[in-house]
């Protein structure tokens, strides 16, 4: 009977251990799963100074122009794709201007605050974007080349995001844990 007690004993244990290690790694493949989840969006609520009637370019190819603002605090907001107008609208302070194709937001806008002046007017904004699935997403891993900068060449290092940078210690964490669960168990 008493060898039995042990043996049971042990069994709860490893049972213990196995539950602790299961948890460990579901939290560590949700925090990879979150981590390249967020690595989807483009612009990620970045504040934007645009005055009116200078185009601002965006990623895949949009821009952003402020046509005019009026003095009853709204502003008239353009969307270009490919030299085509896909949206116009005028939004008010605090209001949003948002840019919807195939079911999916692309464009969401937050107009944060409209200043008017005597000679140009500026428009404070609060910008999200995710891809667009009908053109190619952009490389992350690529410099953007500044055509006024002739000194700019490819030997800088490459841009790396922050999903990616989340990536190697989680994983690197993962493994370590197997190797300690495995040697545990056997």
């Amino acid at each position: 009977m008493e060898i039995y007690k042990h043996a049971h004993k042990l069994n709860e244990i490893v049972m213990v251990r196995m539950k602790v290690l299961i948890y460990i790694v579901s939290i560590l493949l949700f925090s990879i799963i979150t981590g390249t989840a967020a690595g989807k969006t483009l612009i990620n609520g970045t504040n934007i100074y645009i005055t009116t009637g200078e185009p601002m370019g965006l990623e895949q190819g949009y821009v952003l122009v402020a046509k005019s603002v009026s003095n009853d605090g709204s502003v008239w907001l353009q969307l270009i794709d490919d030299d085509k107008i896909v949206k116009s609208e005028i939004v008010r302070d605090y209001g949003y201007f948002m840019y919807n194709k195939t079911n999916t937001t692309i464009l969401s806008i937050k107009i944060e605050k409209i200043y008017s002046g005597s000679v140009e007017n500026l428009v404070a904004l609060s910008v999200y974007q995710v891809p667009d699935p009908d053109k190619p997403v952009p490389d992350r891993t690529k410099i953007r080349e500044n055509p006024e900068d002739p000194g700019n060449d490819s030997s800088l290092p490459r841009v790396v995001s922050r999903s990616e940078v989340a990536l190697w210690p989680l994983g690197i964490a993962l493994i370590v844990i197997l190797f300690y669960a495995l040697r545990k168990l056997w």
